[in-house]
């Protein structure tokens, strides 16, 4: 069977617009720093080229992006479940001799492997992109990304998949799966929380019942998240991705400990809004 590229919409190409940017702010911002080691860490990371959905032809990936970087990271980790992607990203860093391509599931090789790899007091930096196609990742993933204190994170969170599969207008028809998936990315059941309220002026016969909340309520209460749980000190307003239709597909999160990283990419999410 022949390997086909991803199609992708709008909205990922202005992901990509986005974290290869920041990447390039990122790396200027170490330049005059010695002896930090300055990593890219991709997971979901896909073949390296997509097809665009608008125009039809190749557009780069996030790898190839990062790849050409000035100034440059000094290591790059791609990761990725599809056997074929993974292949194809090997051809094109067949000339870069700092890249490391995993093949396999991105959460159990981050937690388990890279990141533990990956603090500050070890003198490396990360920007990490967490990319899932939905919920994918398992929370501890971005939790210890929070708590290393080295990395600055860009997070896809699928608000889209959530709704479709585990945030439902009737809570208790919600499929084990999809509960199981929800826990894992938010790493716990306090999602429901976020998700649901008591409605209070209740149902056509006089008794209460629960409400679902608004897409808005769920991404807050994910931020804050990030912040008490993970320890990131700074989570800016998310970035609403919408597809042609104006619906939302995901919202994209910045993570940071820095300062001057939530005024960067303010200025390069004002862009985009």
């Amino acid at each position: 069977m022949s390997f086909k590229f991803d199609e992708v919409g709008i909205w990922s190409e202005l992901k990509l617009e986005i974290v290869e940017k920041y990447g390039s702010a990122y790396t200027s911002a170490f330049a005059k720093q010695k002896g930090l080691t300055k990593l890219y860490v991709d997971a979901f990371s896909g073949a390296g080229v997509h097809v665009s959905k608008r125009s039809g032809g190749p557009i780069d990936g996030s790898p190839a992006r990062a790849l050409r970087t000035r100034p440059p990271f000094d290591g790059f980790f791609f990761i990725d479940m599809d056997e074929q992607k993974t292949a194809h990203l090997r051809k094109l860093c067949a000339n870069h001799n700092n890249v490391h391509i995993e093949t396999g599931d991105a959460s159990k090789y981050l937690t388990q492997t890279l990141l533990p790899t990956i603090k500050y007091e070890y003198f490396k930096r990360a920007l990490c992109l967490f990319d899932p196609y939905g919920l994918h990742l398992e929370w501890k993933a971005m939790e210890m990304a929070g708590q290393s204190r080295a990395i600055d994170m860009f997070l896809n969170f699928p608000v889209m998949d959530m709704n479709r599969n585990a945030i439902w207008r009737n809570p208790t028809a919600v499929p084990k799966d999809g509960i199981d998936r929800m826990n894992r990315f938010w790493g716990d059941e306090s999602w429901r929380e976020a998700a649901y309220a008591e409605d209070l002026q209740g149902n056509l016969f006089g008794s209460p019942g629960i409400i679902k909340q608004s897409n808005d309520a769920i991404v807050q209460a994910f931020r804050e998240r990030l912040r008490k749980v993970a320890g990131f000190q700074f989570v800016p307003e998310p970035l609403p991705m919408k597809n042609k239709t104006n619906a939302i597909v995901y919202y994209l999160f910045f993570a940071s400990q820095k300062p001057v990283a939530q005024k960067i990419i303010d200025a390069i999410f004002k862009k985009y809004r």
